[in-house]
């Protein structure tokens, strides 16, 4: 699996503004579980996209910047981020949703462990943040898979307010590339870079929807927050 730098994540934003997608304005919003710890978490969908009749090749771009130091460096669990979804997973009570995860393609920051995920580097000591590409399945909580997978120590977080997610899906009918950054949204120094080629899009709709998300899986003192200020949400098709 090849791995781009953030360089080249900023270069296709930068192709796709010229291209003339549209992007929305600047938006935040903060995720809590409302959950008791389980197979629960918290989300909100993105902007409305759908692939027109006779569109060849889509391209979906999501950049937005995340405050969640204290549940990447202290909790088990995770955010996730998701292009070309045709719904969000949780509902408002933090049970998982018709469909969930809704079939798209994104990206996990946070604890992934490897005796689930080999994809994933052994972190045995807890001292890591795991970055990965997933691919969401389609109405199977427990059908999605994480594909290129890398880590960064949690020390790198220590006095940061905001980390950067850059997130960059390609798909000719339902084959698709993936590639994401994660970076310190002040330094922007670079803190992991993933891509992974030849994923199966597994969302059966025209849909073509973005979501964000905290999860509430483990065993937790507290549910974790996170707080999201959406920076861009691009969709193109070609013909």
């Amino acid at each position: 699996m090849n791995r781009k730098s953030s360089t080249v994540v900023r270069i296709l934003a930068v192709s796709l503004l010229a291209w003339g997608a549209s992007a929305s304005a600047q938006s935040s919003f903060s995720l809590t579980p409302p959950c008791a710890a389980g197979l629960c978490g918290a989300s909100k969908i993105g902007g409305a996209a759908s692939k027109p009749a006779g569109a060849v090749t889509e391209e979906q771009y999501l950049e937005v910047d995340v405050d969640a130091t204290t549940l990447l460096q202290s909790s088990n669990e995770h955010i996730a981020i998701s292009a070309f979804a045709n719904g969000q997973p949780f509902t408002t009570t933090g049970a998982f949703g018709t469909n969930a995860p809704n079939g798209g393609i994104g990206i996990a920051l946070g604890r992934i462990d490897n005796a689930s995920h080999p994809s994933c580097p052994v972190d045995s000591s807890d001292t890591q943040v795991e970055f990965a590409i997933e691919q969401f399945a389609w109405n199977n909580i427990y059908g999605s898979q994480i594909l290129d997978c890398v880590s960064f120590n949690k020390s790198a977080l220590t006095g940061v307010w905001k980390i950067r997610i850059g997130v960059f899906v390609q798909c000719v009918g339902t084959t698709c590339n993936a590639s994401a950054t994660v970076e310190n949204a002040s330094t922007f120094a670079l803190l992991g870079s993933v891509s992974d080629t030849g994923i199966p899009l597994a969302n059966p709709n025209t849909a073509r929807r973005p979501w964000y998300a905290v999860t509430n899986f483990a065993a937790e003192p507290y549910n974790y927050s996170a707080t999201f200020w959406v920076r861009t949400e691009m969709y193109s098709p070609y013909f």
